[in-house]
């Protein structure tokens, strides 16, 4: 209910109407001596106003009552606290932090995010990498980062040489599929993938992965970039148009062992299944069911559950690149032996428009939605005249010790330390303020090194500041910002307010719904009803037994069961209190007691019973309770703004109202 309320008073924006400066500003409305303008009473009647092109004296001053009334209200919630409590304020907070989000980020980077990953999502990408494993909590500038950056160096130096990538992976990589596994107690041997990732697609690596993977060109080798892993350099292997979700058959050959003599067997084997096939002596579904080694796919004909790119090892993702639908392919070499390959279907991305919601979904759980917000940060520095003064980071190397690791590293290690860290719109932001924050926030997840930990807790309370400082900004920036929140915030009162004086009052007080009701008993009348039974029978002859069953007296369940023995369809029953008009059948007997003759209406053949003929009487309480509650809430209402009028001091100025 509360947030229908406040959804009422925030229809679609629509422009303010071009009035002048002067004219907007002129006080419409005073309640108490508190003024209401011309360009609020203008801007809430534009908002709640469907045709703004269809405005005239009339629907101005109706609309104006509602505005008066609307403030009367919430000047009376204002006048008993309400807007005072921590319950208020809390709600108020948590509406304006959902209003502030799209003002404190950079659309323009959320569009390009959007359309980026779109753009991307067009294409699969195969690529193998080398990672030299680093901490996420180590700095860049940490000699460990440095290191492992300079190694890959070398090694992308040694493969632009000749070096073979696969080779070097092995030999070097610190992800462990890279390299042969041999057999544990808990799994079999495992061949080493050379650094081999297969296809993959958007948000299927980590963002700066990815960014790295797509923007590379194939056969080439990129620069080293850094993931929360490590260090990695990557080289693409193939890119190849969007497969999306596959949904293929195959049939499987694997061979007795590793062997080259059994790899060849089985590819013989695979073959002679192949000629089959193309010569018509067996479909592919019959072969897959007849010879096939993934017998859990062969007894549906060898369809596989629908998959992506990444699901799959990449020989077979290539075969597929190459097939249109119904096609099947030439013999395949996996791990897992020898396949052919029918392409049933490619579930393809939806258009941008209709995969947006999704699109915004996923970007959301990515790392990549902080591009918009890092975005904005330098925007606001720049608008706000940000300066830094980075030699003052420096003394906290030396001044943050060991006990940050305990969460228990105080701020008097830095009492010496007064120097001016940066400037934002005039205001300087001093080590003082840094040290009180680092003690505030001192919650390290990972045991990384004192200057990693110093750094990301300077950018973050950087971050927060200049984020925190431009919220404090947005009312006096934005008009529209700033009404929205205005609205909240009476749309709160409101609800509050009138639900203590009507709404909730109308339920909780008994005594005054009762005695509103026996005043106004006339106003729930039942007009003359009739009390019927109704069997609907699927057929003339079922309804010629049942017409003969009620005629003998029989009871409703035996007529059930007799009429509907040989199906649940041949008798439907309905019995209640109808009033007179309100049935189309009962409309079409006589308005008499007891039983109608057999007439087909529509489908159905029908039978009437009529037990009883109730003349117009009143509805009780519980039987009209709705209706009778929400007259009842209107009537409080009514009362209640009879009293704020009378005690409330309101002055309106119709003559500028009717100057529009």
């Amino acid at each position: 209910m509360k947030q229908i309320v406040i959804t009422l008073l925030l229809a679609v924006i629509i422009p303010l109407m071009a009035f002048s400066q002067k004219k907007s500003k002129q006080v419409l409305l005073t309640i108490d001596g508190q003024p209401f303008t011309m360009e609020e009473f203008m801007y809430v009647y534009n908002k709640n106003n469907s045709n703004p092109s269809a405005i005239d004296k009339k629907s101005l001053n109706e609309y104006l009552d509602l505005y008066e009334n609307f403030r009367l209200k919430v000047k009376e919630a204002e006048d008993r606290g309400m807007d005072t409590t921590k319950a208020f304020k809390r709600e108020l907070a948590g509406y304006r932090n959902q209003l502030a989000r799209p003002y404190l980020t950079d659309k323009s980077v959320d569009s390009n995010i959007l359309r980026e990953a779109y753009t991307r999502l067009q294409q699969d990408v195969r690529a193998s990498h080398i990672m030299i494993a680093v901490d996420e909590d180590v700095s860049k500038n940490d000699s460990v980062a440095k290191a492992a950056y300079d190694k890959l160096l070398g090694i992308r130096k040694q493969i632009l040489n000749g070096a073979d990538f696969a080779t070097m992976a092995k030999k070097y990589s610190d992800d462990p599929s890279a390299r042969d596994q041999p057999a544990s107690k808990y799994r079999g041997a495992h061949k080493g993938n050379g650094g081999d990732l297969g296809y993959f697609t958007t948000f299927y690596m980590v963002y700066p992965f990815e960014t790295a993977a797509y923007n590379t060109p194939v056969g080439q080798v990129s620069m080293p970039i850094r993931t929360k892993y490590g260090y990695h350099i990557i080289k693409v292997t193939d890119k190849i148009p969007e497969l999306g979700k596959i949904e293929v058959e195959h049939i499987n050959i694997k061979p007795k062992n590793k062997s080259p003599q059994a790899i060849a067997a089985a590819k013989a084997k695979i073959i002679e299944i192949q000629n089959k096939i193309n010569s018509g002596a067996l479909t592919f579904e019959e072969a897959a069911k007849e010879f096939s080694d993934d017998r859990g796919s062969a007894e549906k004909g060898g369809l596989l559950p629908a998959f992506e790119v990444s699901r799959m090892v990449p020989e077979f993702i290539k075969a597929i690149s190459k097939l249109k639908e119904g096609q099947v392919s030439t013999p395949v070499l996996t791990d897992y032996g020898w396949h052919l390959i029918k392409l049933k279907k490619l579930i393809k991305i939806p258009s941008y428009e209709n995969y947006l919601p999704t699109l915004k979904a996923k970007v959301a759980r990515d790392s990549r939605s902080n591009r918009s917000k890092e975005s904005a940060i330098i925007k606001f520095k720049k608008e706000f005249k940000f300066k830094e003064y980075p030699k003052a980071l420096f003394s906290f190397y030396a001044v943050v010790d060991s006990s940050i690791y305990t969460n228990s590293w105080k701020a008097e290690k830095a009492a010496k330390l007064k120097k001016t860290m940066f400037k934002l719109d005039g205001k300087k932001y001093t080590q003082k303020d840094f040290a009180n924050y680092l003690q505030n926030n001192q919650v390290m997840k990972h045991k990384g090194t004192i200057r990693y930990f110093v750094d990301k807790m300077y950018k973050q309370w950087v971050d927060k500041v200049v984020l925190d400082y431009k919220d404090s900004k947005l009312e006096s920036q934005n008009v529209d910002f700033k009404m929205l929140v205005q609205e909240y915030h009476d749309g709160i009162l409101l609800f509050a307010i009138s639900d203590s004086e009507v709404w909730g009052k109308a339920i909780k007080d008994t005594l005054g719904l009762k005695k509103f009701y026996n005043a106004n008993k006339q106003n729930y009348q039942w007009k003359e009803r009739i009390e019927a039974s109704i069997y609907k029978c699927a057929s003339d002859s079922i309804a010629q037994r049942v017409h003969a069953f009620l005629l003998k007296g029989y009871s409703l369940d035996t007529i059930m069961t007799l009429a509907n023995r040989n199906s649940a369809l041949n008798l439907h029953f309905e019995r209640g209190k109808y009033e007179v008009g309100t049935n189309s059948i009962l409309e079409k007997v006589k308005k008499k007691q007891g039983i109608s003759k057999v007439m087909k209406i529509g489908k159905n053949y029908v039978i009437v019973d009529i037990h009883k003929i109730i003349p117009p009487k009143a509805k009780s309480l519980d039987e009209a309770r709705g209706l009778i509650t929400a007259d009842y809430q209107n009537y409080l209402e009514k009362k209640w703004l009879e009293k704020l009028h009378k005690e409330h001091k309101v002055t309106v100025n119709r003559e500028l109202l009717n100057q529009k």
